[in-house]
């Protein structure tokens, strides 16, 4: 696609130039490089800008929607940035018709992440009440979502009740249950439904493909090195070298304290194995490497959550363990 881009700047239109680049943001979530979606999007911004009436005001909206879930996720951007961004796609609704949202729902994530749980329910409500429009995502993406900030929120039983009908197959998409799936692991073994996570980790152990859950991966390392280290193994070796392959701090961030998490526990016992880049993922790198993407965080964000949040993570998987092994 970067060579499509380079064809068309050279020899096509100023139309194939940004249909190629609106093309290679889309492939920049799905391929797992989603830092690559800012150059590629500011061009084909800029252009609409001078040009509205030229280009599709819902594609390039659509475009920035995924922008604003991604900004946050790089510390390099700051807090004026951020929100310079933020205030920009809340102008651009208003100016093209759209509901807030979309607008809203961005926000949300954009406190949760900073650990802002009382603005992130002012903005919850205010998604909730907005009308949907084209710019919404699908009914299951935000049932998803709604089920996400309830457990992010650790109100477990909430969560469980917005994600039902997601996990009775009332509503589905391309990636739900996917994602809900990983959603609700830890839920799950807080309620003491061991029978049932593992059941749901099994099913999604079998389903989920693609470079772009990263982030799940994680999520089920950390369930399977309670449950069923084998597995846990197993999914470490498939989806390490993602892992460090990955430029998107906050994703790295995450499926790193996963690794962490997992090798902790591998680390207790003697074991003949030798797992795959062993020499390179040791729990001193892991350390250094965790806590330099907290640090930077941290600084931009102006406050300690990373470190609130990595210890509770930690206090949480010893918590698990002790739990499970006690219903056994």
């Amino acid at each position: 696609m970067e060579e499509a881009i380079r064809i068309a700047d050279k020899y096509l239109t100023e139309e194939d130039a940004y249909d190629a680049r609106m093309d290679y943001s889309s492939a920049s979530l799905e391929c797992g490089c989603p830092e690559r979606i800012f150059i590629s999007f500011s061009w084909c911004l800029s252009k609409f800008e001078k040009q509205p009436s030229e280009y599709s005001s819902f594609m390039i909206m659509w475009h920035y929607k995924w922008v604003l879930n991604q900004i946050w996720r790089l510390p390099q951007f700051s807090l004026e940035q951020i929100e310079s961004v933020f205030d920009d796609f809340r102008e651009k609704c208003l100016k093209y018709d759209y509901s807030l949202r979309a607008y809203y729902q961005q926000k949300v994530n954009l406190m949760l992440s900073q650990g802002k749980t009382q603005e992130a329910a002012l903005y919850y409500q205010k998604w909730r009440a907005a009308p949907r429009d084209q710019l919404s995502d699908c009914k299951a993406c935000e049932q998803n979502l709604f089920g996400k900030y309830y457990f992010t929120i650790n109100h477990n039983k909430k969560g469980m009740q917005a994600v039902k009908p997601i996990l009775e197959g009332k509503i589905k998409c391309r990636t739900v249950p996917q994602n809900t799936y990983s959603h609700i692991i830890s839920p799950l073994l807080k309620l003491g439904e061991y029978d049932r996570a593992i059941s749901t980790a099994n099913k999604a152990f079998r389903s989920m493909q693609g470079v772009e859950y990263l982030q799940e991966y994680g999520v089920f390392m950390e369930f399977f090195t309670v449950t069923d280290m084998k597995k846990a193994v197993k999914l470490y070796e498939r989806t390490i070298r993602l892992g460090l392959e990955s430029k998107m701090p906050w994703d790295r961030f995450q499926y790193l304290l996963s690794v962490r998490l997992f090798l902790q526990q591998w680390s207790k016992a003697k074991r003949r194995k030798k797992l795959l880049e062993s020499e390179t993922v040791t729990l001193e790198w892991l350390e250094k490497e965790i806590n330099s993407i907290a640090a930077a965080f941290n600084t931009r964000n102006e406050n300690d959550y990373l470190n609130r949040y990595i210890a509770d993570k930690e206090a949480n998987i010893q918590r698990l363990v002790s739990a499970y092994h006690d219903a056994q």
